[in-house]
This record gives C-alpha cells, sequence and structure tokens, in this order.
C-alpha cells in the first residue's frame, strides 16, 4: 500500500504536499518518496529511496515552484527511479499510483503491458525505470534484456496519447486519455496525474484504491485519506471519490467527468460491508499498544473475504464468463480508520527497527454513554 496525495490552489503546492504527506506517512510508505509540480509549463520533480524527512533533507523539494502538484510515499524500496512520479517521455505528464497487480496478474495481462513497453522501446523511448534483476521476470523483460517498473506504462501510454493531440490539451483530454488508458490495464489502482500545460488540473482515475477529496475556497485536496488534510478541511465536506470513476481537480472544486474505466468490475460496498469492517478492525485494535500492526497485518483481503456478497476479482484478461469482481477492500479500511480518526480514538506511532519502518495502530474502546 503506497500514500498518494495532491493539491491544487492558489497556495505553493509543495509545502502544503509535504505536510500532507506527513499526516499520512504513517499509514504506510516511508521507503521511497517522490513530489512534482507545475510551474510556467514545466513540470519539477524530485525523488529519492528513503522517507518524507529524507526527501526534504536530500533535496529542495520544499522549495519547488507551482500551486499544483502530488506527491507519493511507497512500501518498496529499489531503486530511485522507482520512486513515484513517473514522467512521460515528453516530460510533459507526470503521475503517482497506489495499487497492486496481485489480483489481475495473469499471463495475458503481463504479456500485453510487455508488448506495450516493447513498443515505446522500439520507437526510442527512453524507460526511465529500466533495471537488471538477479532473476529476470519472463512476462516484464524487453529486448534489450532490462526489466522495468509496471506503473511506468501509465505514464508512458497517457502522456503519448496527449502528445500525439498535435495541441495542447484540454481537461477533457487529459480525462478521456486517462480513462481509456486505465481501460486497457485495470487492476486495483488509483493514480493521480498532472501534466505541464494544464497548470491547476489534477485528473483522478479510481479503480478500487482510496481517494479522498476536500476543499476550500479556492483549493482542492486530495488524498489516500483524509487525516491528511488540514484540520479546517476535515471539519468541512470530505467525499470518497468512486471506484472506476475519473474525475477533475481544479481549485474551484471536484468534478466528476462521467468518463469511466471499463472491462472491470467492481463490487461496491454497502453499509453492511463498511460496518462489518469498522467492528472487525475495532476488535482487532482495541488494547493493541504492544502489538505492532501495519495495514498489511489487517486481515482484509486474506480472512475477511467472507464479507463481500460476490466471488474476488474479474477483467477482460480472464475467463469473461467468470462471476468475480474486484474488492476496494483497501477503501474500506481507511474508511474504518477514518472513523476511527473523527472519534478520536486512533492512535499510532512509527519507529525503527534494524532500519525498517514499524507501525503500530490502537484505538481506545468505546466509552460508555
Amino acid at each position: 500500500m503506497c500514500n498518494i496525495a495532491g493539491y491544487t490552489g492558489s497556495q505553493r503546492a509543495a509545502p502544503i504536499l509535504v505536510e500532507m504527506m506527513r499526516r499520512e506517512e504513517f499509514m504506510d510508505g516511508g521507503l521511497c518518496t517522490g513530489i512534482a509540480t507545475v510551474h510556467e509549463g514545466k513540470i519539477h520533480l524530485r525523488k529519492v529511496i528513503g522517507d518524507l524527512d529524507t526527501l526534504l533533507r536530500e533535496t529542495d523539494a520544499l522549495d519547488l515552484p507551482g500551486t499544483v502538484g502530488i506527491i507519493h510515499s511507497r512500501t518498496a524500496n529499489n531503486c530511485v527511479s522507482h520512486a513515484h512520479p513517473f514522467t512521460s517521455e515528453d516530460e510533459q505528464f507526470a503521475l503517482v499510483l497506489n495499487g497492486t497487480g496481485r489480483d489481475i496478474r495473469c499471463e495475458e495481462f503481463l504479456l500485453r503491458k510487455r508488448d506495450v513497453m516493447q513498443s515505446f522501446l522500439d520507437r526510442g523511448f527512453t524507460v526511465k525505470t529500466a533495471y537488471r534483476p538477479k532473476k529476470p521476470k519472463p512476462h516484464e523483460t524487453l529486448s534489450d534484456g532490462t526489466c522495468y517498473h509496471p506503473s511506468e506504462v501509465y505514464a508512458l501510454m497517457i502522456g503519448d496519447a496527449l502528445a500525439s493531440l498535435g495541441r495542447a490539451p484540454t481537461n477533457a483530454d487529459l480525462a478521456h486519455v486517462t480513462a481509456e488508458t486505465l481501460s486497457t490495464f485495470p487492476s486495483d489502482y488509483v493514480i493521480l496525474g498532472i501534466h505541464a500545460k494544464l497548470e491547476g488540473t489534477i485528473v483522478v482515475g479510481d479503480i478500487t484504491r482510496p481517494m479522498a477529496a476536500g476543499s476550500l475556497p479556492g483549493e482542492t485536496f486530495l488524498a489516500t485519506t483524509p487525516m491528511a488534510f488540514p484540520d479546517e478541511v476535515q471539519r468541512g465536506s470530505v467525499v470518497w471519490i468512486p471506484p472506476t470513476t475519473v474525475a477533475l481537480a481544479t481549485p474551484q472544486g471536484l468534478t466528476m467527468t462521467g468518463e469511466e474505466v471499463r472491462n472491470v468490475r467492481v463490487e461496491q460496498p454497502d453499509s453492511r460491508i463498511l460496518g462489518e469492517v469498522y467492528r472487525r478492525l475495532e476488535a482487532l485494535l482495541v488494547g493493541k499498544e504492544d502489538a505492532p500492526l501495519s495495514l498489511y497485518d489487517f486481515p482484509i483481503y486474506t480472512e475477511w473475504r467472507d464479507l463481500w456478497h460476490r466471488p474476488y476479482v474479474d477483467c477482460i484478461f480472464q475467463n469473461p464468463e467468470a462471476e468475480g469482481l474486484l474488492k476496494p477492500y483497501a477503501m474500506t479500511a481507511y474508511n474504518a480508520l477514518w472513523c476511527f480518526h473523527k472519534e478520536g480514538r486512533l492512535h499510532y506511532a512509527m519507529s525503527d527497527y534494524n532500519g525498517m519502518p514499524i507501525r503500530q495502530f490502537w484505538i481506545d474502546p468505546k466509552k460508555e454513554e
């Protein structure tokens, strides 16, 4: 699980993005961190191996110009090129992605992705995340013997489609191309993207992962959890982006575009599912001060599969007659944690042990009325 955030408004984006990431980094992430902003028709990008403090210590991320931007912190620690954001070939588009291909890792899916990356390589594109693993992955190995980060595919595809327009893209172009790209390779994802020619706009493409939006006059905030938002935003109206939708965030607010991610079916969590996740996490976390529990320790996508009405997983790369659906299970967990936070019951701690972060979550018991 990664944590991502976006901001567009009248203030300089970088300090706001840094503060939002600081508020949510404890949820997950901390091993690779990156930020991108738009200013005067250019993407400004910084990323490092390490947490937010490392990003601030080793780069000038806090001083990046521009009033729109995105930020990311992930749980893998490979190399700097594998830290988000990823950029298009022309460096005009950047995106951050939260999600996993675990539920759609069938052979056809991986081979089609590899073929797209190979086509970019054949055209002379630079695969910025190229690396040579000790054990090559057959379905992700290009003709030059390198592998790549699978999320870079989306940045290259969206950027290439916008560049092929032969003109400056509009917000409608950005929304449509994002929907088409995610529909080509749908999985358990959410992305935030910015374009150098669309200063002030962030595109949100959500399939299953949690993404919240909040606003102040002339400002719009996006994050994996509303806990990342400034306090005054948290006290206002906060919405969760629905699965399989594409939205545009501008300083004037959030707009649902009507564009949808196709070729994937997602089971919408109803009040029963959300309530049961809340109750099960409450039972899991009350009085657990001495037990580190990261989000990956929550059994929501393993032992708690009985919560859902339909079997897991379905997309165009699997049996078209299968009845399974993708599940926004991470969103249900984040929604429950947000509820605990609003109740003033959620606590957390972070520490390092042998260079690895340990996260502890616990909640206070409910006070009897």
